[in-house]
Parts: C-alpha cells; structure tokens; sequence
C-alpha cells in the first residue's frame, strides 16, 4: 500500500491495518502507525495501548512502560494496565516497584491465574518461598493445566525439602508441554512419578 493509499484511511481502518501487522509479528511496521495515531489521538486508549503492546515486543521497554502509567491513570480500574505495569519494571530491574503494581492488579480482578502465577515467581526470585507457594497455589487452582505454575510451584518444594511432591510437579508440568521440567527431574529426582514414567 501506497503512502496516499495510507493517507486516505481513517485512523480507524490505518489502526486495524497496523494491528494486522501485528498479529502477523511485524510489531516493528506497525510502530510508526501507532505512533501517528497517539499523535493524532493521544486520547484515545484503543490506540496509546497497541502502541503498548508494540513497543513491549520489540523491547522497548520504557516506552511501553511511559504508555501504560498514562493508560493506568486515564483507566484506573482495567486491571491489565497495572499487570503490565508490572511486567516491565521486572523487565527493567526496578523491581521494588513490582509488587505494588501486580497486588493492584489483583485487587481489581481476582480471576486470572496469570496475575498470580507473576507475582507468585516474582517471590520466588526474591526467595519469599512462602508468599510465592501460596501465588502459585491460588493459580493452579484457576487454571490446574498451567505448566509454568506447576513447574515454578516444583522449583519452591524442592528448595524447601518436598522433593516428592516437587517431581510430581515437574513430571504434570512436562506431560504438559514444560521442557524445562524434564531437564530438573533428570537432575533431581532420584525415581519418577508413574505418569512420567510411562511417557518415557
């Protein structure tokens, strides 16, 4: 398409053409319509977010953090503008900011698991086993199948001395697609629970 052909769209169909650039991963293509269209329209939430969501996949991790403090004030209760918020002071190191933003999250929207599977291996990194177990608890019991859940849960019990119920982690989280959970039962599990057992 054509600069004049671009120049006869309305922010609205140049939005969704970016947007299926993006779909297909041309985050770097899409960037420069969103950055036109937040010029054009820097009120409107609908565009400031994919530029967000651009700017996050292309690592560009400030900027999307700039857009989405501005989308968390314009917007106070989404609760995905704080869990991303979140997301990407992790991503730059700031990580005393981190727990603020995803506990906000949390208390506007208590039912997605990914809130809590974050937060909870945010603990984990931070060693806080038992506030990062109690995370990925509340996870597994909204979303049971979430591999990464069961294998970070595997990573806490095995640290804090439950290497049975760890491998058994580790053996759901790999029948459900986890490699890396394979790699810690190799390493760390002297027998292997049946299931895994007869994957083998």
């Amino acid at each position: 398409m054509g600069t004049l052909g671009l120049r006869a769209q309305s922010n609205e169909e140049l939005n969704n053409s970016a947007i299926e650039l993006m779909d297909r991963g041309r985050y770097k293509e899409a960037l420069p319509f969103f950055e036109k269209l937040v010029d054009a329209e820097p009120y409107n939430t609908v565009f400031r977010y994919n530029r967000a969501v651009a700017n996050y996949n292309l690592k560009n991790y400030q900027a999307a953090l700039n857009d989405y403090l501005i989308l968390s004030k314009e917007v106070p209760d989404e609760s995905e503008y704080y869990f991303q918020i979140g997301n990407l002071y992790d991503e730059l190191n700031k990580l005393d900011k981190v727990p603020y933003y995803y506990n906000r999250a949390i208390e506007l929207d208590k039912d997605q698991f990914l809130y809590f599977f974050k937060r909870g291996t945010y603990w984990l990194k931070q060693n806080r086993f038992d506030l990062a177990l109690a995370d990925l608890n509340h996870a597994l019991e909204l979303n049971p199948r979430h591999a990464n859940s069961l294998h970070n849960r595997a990573i806490i019990l095995y640290k804090i001395g439950q290497v049975e119920k760890a491998c058994e982690d580790w053996c759901q989280a790999q029948l459900l697609g986890n490699s890396l959970s394979g790699i810690h039962m190799e390493k760390n599990c002297k027998t292997y629970p049946q299931a895994c057992l007869l994957s083998k």
